[in-house]
């Protein structure tokens, strides 16, 4: 049986061709790790991006903060969650750190874990009809709000969902500092709080004897402590904001508006 998402969610089926990660859940969290920061990275810019062409052409309220439409919570989901007891399922053991060994989509309760968790609030979607660039950015942030992976439900709305929180404050802060919006400092700096949040969330397992919750969390820990960690999101996004601005009439060639 699939879990419905929250009420008032925009919700998007997955498609029925869509890979589900089943590998280890301590590998795929790692993979898990990096796409979230991509997808964190992927979002901010596509909105400083819509909301400076939003700017530019003026209209009511203008000029907006970059924040003007950010949702610090999930508006959009792609894909639903699961609840089964069929016996091919089993539950997620939080007090037994081998379950971070078993496959991923091995539990009975699991959750579409979206990677971004940021959203788009009302409003948006009309004055993005101004042309085609803004057009397509909405479309482009609907999906980077909305997508989604199967993680057992305990991972949900534990350890990741100190990443969602993270998220809301690094969003807001980083879009309206005035500073380029994504640099590999950006990437440091996200990485830099990252580990502090899930490592206080596992210390904090550690401490009430839920092993299984705390070996999940260092999982995340895992990739964050490779050294390539940020130059393979700064090598991921850059090429976006390239391809970006050159779908723009007033931003082709201006890539270092946004990127350095």
């Amino acid at each position: 049986m699939s879990a419905k998402p929250p009420a008032g969610r925009r919700h998007v089926a997955a498609s029925p061709t869509a890979i589900v990660k089943a590998g280890s859940l301590c590998h795929e969290l790692q993979s898990h790790a990096f796409e979230r920061c991509t997808h964190f990275f992927y979002f901010i810019v596509t909105m400083k991006m819509v909301v400076h062409e939003l700017n530019r052409l003026g209209g009511a309220g203008a000029p907006h903060a970059f924040s003007r439409w950010v949702s610090v919570k999930a508006t959009d989901q792609i894909g639903s969650g699961l609840r089964s007891d069929h016996e091919a399922y089993s539950e997620f053991a939080k007090t037994d750190p081998a379950v971070a060994d078993a496959p991923t989509t091995h539990f009975t309760r699991s959750d579409a874990a979206h990677f971004c968790n940021l959203g788009l609030k009302a409003g948006l979607d009309a004055a993005c009809q101004a042309n085609a660039f803004t057009r397509d950015g909405y479309e482009r942030l609907k999906v980077y709000a909305g997508n989604t992976m199967q993680l057992p439900q305990l991972i949900n709305i534990g350890p990741d969902r100190k990443l969602d929180v993270l998220h809301g404050e690094l969003a807001t802060e980083m879009l309206d500092d005035g500073q380029l919006i994504f640099t590999r400092e950006r990437v440091k700096t996200y990485r830099k709080h990252a580990v502090e949040r899930i490592t206080d969330y596992r210390d904090g397992k550690v401490k009430a004897g839920e092993a299984g919750l705390a070996a999940c969390a260092g999982c995340y820990l895992v990739a964050y402590a490779d050294d390539d960690f940020s130059d393979r999101i700064f090598r991921q996004v850059y090429p976006e904001i390239i391809g970006l601005c050159q779908a723009s009439a007033d931003l082709k060639g201006k890539a270092h508006l946004f990127f350095s």
